[in-house]
């Protein structure tokens, strides 16, 4: 008898975070979790995927006033969750994809830096018919994961997410192109039905001085305006950015630096469901947060260990500047410091260490 499987994945992960603001007591949670993903084969270009999530809260004699909230549900609580259930579709260079799916767009993306990425219930559309040129449109609906801003394991309106009420979703339209060697060129249309009107712009460029010594470059910018019947009110983002990373692969060396500046009446977009597109963009803080026109920059860099025979272990550090263009307003830092160790194909570790 065939098999009706295409291919089946799995995951375990274990994860500890502790965290402190300024004037409340430390929070912290430890958890086990892990995911079972399965495809089956193409049937007339149809296939089926589902992927099942579960987290477990290990922290038996844990204050439950004190557990952190990022890793389990509202109540701080194990769950199991249905994350993917989609249909898929695919004849020629055409494909479409409908429910439970991971998407990554510059405003809504899995954001993969807790025990459950973000997932999202959408309806989307791509076609590459042209060398280099993906086109793509979709329909975001609902929302899970841990920066759905409700609960972890629903899947709950986007309008509740954005804190606007229901709402009848995010249409998005995009198109991206990778025609000309080292160039890579991006625009996105998002549609917030009856809140604001977004556009994003990405550019990036890479100059090869040798086999691995690399410069990259970007640019991007956003810009948002209230729509319909503009619940969250006024939507007034004006932000450029730019950015550029420096490798120098055989001595393991990336050096990064970035810069984004907002002229919005409103501040920088804070609508992203993920962690959003920004270049300045840190662990924690983003140029949202400033909540009024402001800046920010940061830098970084990065080491890889097998320049020197340590295959798998990467090191980094990037601190981070964010104030309002009134300085009295909002000012906040930070610095991110991180290892990762690969010890197979199979087993990771990550170790974020952040604060301001």
């Amino acid at each position: 008898m065939n098999n009706p499987l295409e291919h089946t994945t799995g995951q375990l992960r274990t994860g500890y975070i502790t965290y402190r603001e300024d004037g409340s007591k430390r929070n912290s949670g430890y958890a086990l979790g892990g995911h079972y993903h399965l495809d089956t084969k193409r049937w007339n270009g149809l296939k089926v995927g589902l992927s099942a999530y579960t987290v477990l809260n290990l922290g038996v004699n844990q204050n439950p006033l004190n557990v952190n909230p990022d890793f389990f549900d509202a109540d701080g609580n194990s769950f199991i969750q249905l994350t993917e259930a989609y249909l898929d579709g695919k004849w020629g260079n055409t494909e479409i994809k409908i429910g439970r799916q991971l998407l990554d767009t510059p405003h809504a993306d899995s954001d993969d830096i807790r025990m459950i990425p973000n997932y999202f219930e959408a309806y989307t559309l791509s076609n590459s018919d042209v060398e280099g040129l993906t086109l793509s449109a979709g329909l975001i609906t609902k929302m899970a994961g841990w920066e759905n801003g409700v609960d972890a394991q629903k899947f709950v309106n986007t309008g509740k997410t954005l804190e606007s009420g229901n709402t009848n979703g995010i249409f998005y339209a995009s198109a991206l192109y990778e025609g000309i060697k080292e160039l890579f060129l991006s625009l996105w249309y998002y549609n917030y039905i009856d809140i604001a009107d977004v556009l994003y712009a990405e550019a990036g460029y890479q100059i090869h001085f040798s086999k691995d010594t690399i410069l990259t470059m970007g640019l991007q910018y956003d810009g948002s305006h209230q729509c319909g019947a503009a619940l969250l009110g006024e939507q007034n983002a004006d932000t450029y950015g730019i950015s550029m990373e420096f490798a120098e692969e055989a001595v393991g060396l990336h050096i990064l630096a970035a810069y984004n500046q907002d002229n919005g009446r409103t501040g920088a977009n804070a609508l992203s469901l993920g962690g959003g597109p920004f270049f300045t963009s840190m662990e924690n803080q983003t140029l949202d947060a400033v909540g009024s026109a402001g800046s920010a920059w940061m830098i970084g860099a990065g080491y890889h260990f097998e320049a020197i025979g340590i295959d798998g272990l990467v090191a980094g550090i990037a601190y981070g500047n964010f104030q309002a263009k009134d300085s009295r307003l909002y000012e906040s830092h930070e610095t991110d410091t991180v290892f990762e160790y690969a010890w197979s194909d199979k087993f990771r570790f990550i170790a974020n260490y952040n604060f301001n």
